[in-house]
C-alpha cells in the first residue's frame, strides 16, 4: 500500500495539533477558572507572555488573552505538523496511540523543565501536574488524526477480536 502524501499528512498534522490544542486551552481554562483568583483567561495571558514581555508584562497587565490564543494555536499546529513527520514510522494504530501521549508527555518536559526555567519563568507557577495531565491529553487527542492513515488504512479502530491475518511464520 502507497504511503500516505507528505502534504496530507503534514494537513492532518496541523488539523489534529489545532483541535488538541483547542482541547488543550478549553480544558487549562476551565482548570485555571476553578484555581483561586478564578481567571479563566489566564494561560492564554501566560502564552502571550512569550512574545508580550514575559512575567513582567503579564504583572502589568500588558499581555493579551487574543495574543495568547493566537500564539497557543500556532505552537499546537507546529507540533502536530513535528508529529506528523514521525508517523511514518509508526506501524499501527496501537503504537500511535502509545508514542502521540508520550509525544505529549514529552512536550511538557521540553516546554516545562527545558525551555520554562530558562526562558519563560512565569510557567513555573502553573500547576505541574495538571500541565503535564493536559499534555498527554494533547498528544492523544493528536494520535487520534493519525489512526488509519497510510500503511495503517486497513487497520481497523480498534484491535479487539480475532487477527484478521496469519501470522509469519
Amino acid at each position: 500500500m502507497a504511503a500516505e502524501p507528505l502534504i496530507a499528512r503534514l494537513v492532518r498534522g496541523a488539523v489534529g495539533g489545532l483541535v488538541s490544542g483547542m482541547i488543550f486551552a478549553g480544558v487549562t481554562m476551565w482548570f485555571a477558572s476553578t484555581q483561586p483568583p478564578g481567571k479563566a483567561d489566564m494561560p492564554l495571558h501566560m502564552i502571550a507572555s512569550i512574545v508580550q514581555g514575559g512575567k513582567p508584562a503579564i504583572m502589568a497587565g500588558a499581555t493579551s488573552a487574543g495574543v495568547g490564543l493566537a500564539v497557543h494555536v500556532v505552537l499546537s499546529m507546529v507540533f502536530g505538523v513535528v508529529f506528523a513527520l514521525i508517523v511514518p514510522m509508526l506501524r499501527t494504530n496501537g503504537t500511535i496511540a502509545m508514542v502521540a501521549t508520550v509525544y505529549g508527555g514529552l512536550l511538557y518536559v521540553v516546554n516545562f523543565w527545558l525551555l520554562s526555567p530558562l526562558l519563560f519563568p512565569v510557567f513555573q507557577d502553573a500547576n505541574q501536574p495538571f500541565e503535564l495531565f493536559a499534555h498527554l491529553v494533547f498528544g492523544t487527542v493528536l494520535g487520534f488524526f493519525f489512526y488509519g492513515s497510510g500503511t495503517r488504512r486497513q487497520e481497523g479502530f480498534l484491535s479487539i477480536g480475532p487477527a484478521t491475518h496469519a501470522a509469519p511464520r
